[in-house]
């Protein structure tokens, strides 16, 4: 409701005209036009929601990799692919898009440190295998120098490793830390390590497995963003204890066909 403070003097609204005074100025500006979603941008909104609720429960799992090796905006770059992931459920899920129903693959290999790739550092990553009630990771024996990158000025390679369990229809998870691998540069032969972690199955579910690598100098960690990485190294999804492969929706394609010509057409020539 405008009021009439003086002979041409409006304060609040009239119409579409919001009347105020900034300093000892009159001022009339247009009202805010309220924009109303069509049903496809709030299905949209919904998903992206979705999304980003997501990329927060993997950050909170490995919240502690997050703080020792996130670098370069982590953050953003979850929820980007997070999204990414969420575009390839099927268009007819719009708006009650899950997790499992995207390609979880594109979440494979995601760098915690934007700086240096987990692969850069470790050579010889760990080979996963799922099996009935657990997950179980190898680690060669293996020269050492052909398991891990040599650093300047490093005594020791640290292993960490984490696994997020997540049951997409009652949003409860599991979170199973592994105690960390701590090995000598200075032995020239790894002699191999193999590790068997009970998780549940049952479900419809999400795996991850991080995996993250640093060195460590007189008992202190080396703090350079060149000689640190961790990566998300494996996704699966479970349904009650069987891996589930994505299949891509099929994308529909209209052929056009030639129109008849319609009427009369010219004759060329005599």
């Amino acid at each position: 409701m405008a009021t009439l403070n003086g002979i041409v003097r409006f304060s609040g609204q009239l119409g579409d005209l919001v009347f105020y005074r900034r300093g000892k100025k009159d001022v009339v500006r247009y009202a805010p036009t309220v924009h109303h979603l069509s049903e496809n941008s709030r299905k949209s909104a919904t998903d992206f929601g979705n999304a980003s609720r997501n990329a927060a429960y993997i950050r909170k799992a490995f919240a502690a990799l997050v703080k020792d090796y996130g670098y370069g905006d982590l953050h953003n770059r979850l929820n980007k692919k997070l999204i990414e992931i969420f575009k390839t459920a099927p268009p007819t899920q719009a708006g009650q898009k899950n997790l499992v129903d995207g390609n979880i693959k594109l979440l494979q290999e995601f760098q915690f440190n934007a700086a240096t790739r987990l692969e850069q550092l470790l050579i010889q990553k760990p080979k996963v295998m799922l099996t009935e009630g657990s997950i179980q990771l190898l680690l060669p024996k293996i020269q050492t120098k052909n398991l891990v990158k040599f650093v300047p000025k490093s005594d020791d390679f640290v292993l960490q490793l984490s696994i997020f369990s997540f049951e997409v229809c009652s949003e409860k998870y599991e979170i199973v830390k592994v105690n960390d691998l701590r090995f000598s540069l200075e032995q020239s032969h790894f002699p191999g390590a193999k590790l068997q972690i009970p998780v549940e199955q049952e479900g419809n579910r999400i795996l991850l497995v991080a995996i993250g690598l640093h060195y460590l100098h007189e008992e202190s960690r080396k703090d350079d963003r060149r000689y640190y990485g961790c990566q998300i190294s494996h996704c699966f999804h479970i349904q009650d204890g069987v891996e589930v492969a994505f299949v891509a929706p099929l994308i529909e394609r209209v052929e056009l066909l030639d129109e008849e010509e319609q009427g009369l057409s010219w004759e060329m020539g005599g």
